[in-house]
């Protein structure tokens, strides 16, 4: 995956308008491209930037917590202007921080644990970060239906191999059509094969790379005994789940 950000991404915790973004985007001299719309993300207002940068304002929708993205063509050419974008954006509104989402939901429960997923969903980094793995697959296996789905919303936007194996076991587990629908969906796209292709192979098909920030076997397994805990042993969870 390399050392760069493919991405930088924003979440707002007050509501944002399109308009308000766009003074925003007006002082920092970046010029609108028009409105594109995102296969997940839904309606996305662009803007370019003299450093050849791409940033999209997603007031809400599908991800139900507005927020900005900052990418590139050539993001490992442009990671300064991306961070400095982003450190604008932040400047200019009360934001959400990986750091304030994984409080909220250890420390809440119900519509807020939900609110804090949703808004960990939009920040969440573009490479593995153990802290969120320990936070967000115990989730994909909560009792509670809105809370399943918002740790869905997570995995989907990091987009982590990490989180291949306990997705798919949840994907077998979910009784909700829908929802099991989109998790056996981010399986293939992130495998390349479907959920009981992807459950029969190694629990590594190959070591780690040093430096990608992926984690060895022990520290997945680890992470992933969080969520057995939330199932009863002889569980598809406990048959499947980073077996080893």
């Amino acid at each position: 995956m390399g050392r760069w950000w493919r991405w930088r991404r924003v979440a707002f915790k007050e509501r944002v308008t399109q308009a308000e973004f766009a003074r925003f985007a007006a002082r920092e001299g970046w010029w609108y491209s028009g409105s594109r719309e995102h296969e997940w993300f839904g309606s996305a207002h662009t803007w370019d930037t003299v450093e050849g940068l791409v940033v999209r304002f997603y007031p809400g929708g599908p991800v139900p917590v507005p927020f900005a993205e900052v990418s590139a063509d050539e993001p490992e050419m442009c990671q300064r202007a991306m961070a400095d974008a982003e450190a604008a954006a932040v400047r200019a509104f009360p934001c959400f921080s990986v750091a304030d989402c994984l409080s909220l939901a250890r420390s809440a429960s119900g519509g807020a644990v939900v609110r804090a997923l949703n808004g960990l969903a939009t920040v969440v980094p573009d490479r593995y970060s153990r802290a969120v793995g320990e936070l967000v697959i115990p989730a994909l296996f909560a009792p509670e239906p809105s809370v399943r789905t918002a740790a869905l919303r997570v995995v989907k936007m990091a987009a982590w191999p990490e989180f291949v194996r306990p997705l798919a076991a949840a994907a077998l587990t979910e009784p909700d059509e829908e929802a099991a629908r989109l998790a056996r969906d981010i399986v293939a796209d992130l495998s390349k094969a479907d959920v009981l292709a992807f459950l029969v192979r190694p629990s590594a098909d190959e070591e780690p790379t040093a430096g990608t920030g992926h984690r060895s076997d022990d520290d997945a397994r680890r992470t992933a005994d969080q969520g057995r805990r939330s199932r009863k042993p002889g569980s598809a969870q406990e048959m499947f789940v980073w077996t080893p």
